[in-house]
């Protein structure tokens, strides 16, 4: 090979390439048969990508569920956020759920219990309620030995977290921890059946989290 060629060759940059995540499917799906068998208003269990350095949002560029004979497509969004069908045939057929991300680095996967609410005021009660369904669900996924023999074991759960899409609204009580796009909140025992009472925008909400104790 001429010598200016090679000497060429080894100045271009290295690009490193994304490595596809690879997860069975069954993980997903034992989490989302506890949580529609706890049939939860509020309550679910979000599936995120995120990188391996700062937790960062993980972005693709593609996805897919693949069992042996078929693949179909994997919806996401730009959060890194894996939509998935809860589907038993895809959990008898040991599919698998591949992940590309655009940058390399490496990302892996995270579950959060969360709370998709709706768009108008929510009440107080409905903010209790999601506190109480926190609650349950976070033993239901523990499971048995766990939640119920040795409950002391799991996360103490202070309150929720209202995780806003932009800044903290100004009109949010004085009470509430807030930052800029995040506010801690302890529920209270009178919120429970204060239907009246609307606390929050849900328009300006991305999510609703547990408030955990670390």
């Amino acid at each position: 090979m001429n010598k200016g060629l090679i000497g060429l060759l080894l100045a271009l940059p290295l690009t490193a390439v994304a490595k596809p995540v690879v997860m069975s499917y069954d993980g997903f799906y034992d989490r989302m048969e506890v949580v529609s068998e706890g049939e939860y208003q509020y309550a679910r269990v979000g599936f995120y990508l995120k990188t391996f350095e700062g937790a960062k949002e993980c972005a693709l560029s593609e996805g897919k569920i693949m069992t042996e004979k078929q693949t179909y497509p994997l919806t996401y969004n730009e959060h890194g956020q894996l939509f998935l069908p809860y589907d038993k045939q895809l959990d008898t057929h040991k599919a698998v759920v591949v992940a590309t991300p655009k940058d390399a680095g490496g990302c892996q996967l995270s579950m959060q219990i969360e709370a998709k609410m709706p768009q108008q005021g929510i009440t107080a009660a409905q903010l209790y309620q999601v506190h109480e369904e926190f609650e349950e669900l976070l033993v239901d996924l523990s499971g048995f030995f766990v939640g119920t023999l040795m409950s002391f074991l799991l996360p103490e759960q202070q309150g929720i977290q209202l995780h806003f899409k932009d800044a903290v609204p100004l009109d949010i009580p004085s009470n509430w921890q807030c930052t800029q796009m995040r506010c801690k909140v302890k529920t209270d025992e009178s919120w429970q059946d204060d239907t009246r009472k609307v606390l929050v925008e849900g328009a300006k909400l991305q999510r609703i989290t547990p408030w955990i104790a670390k």
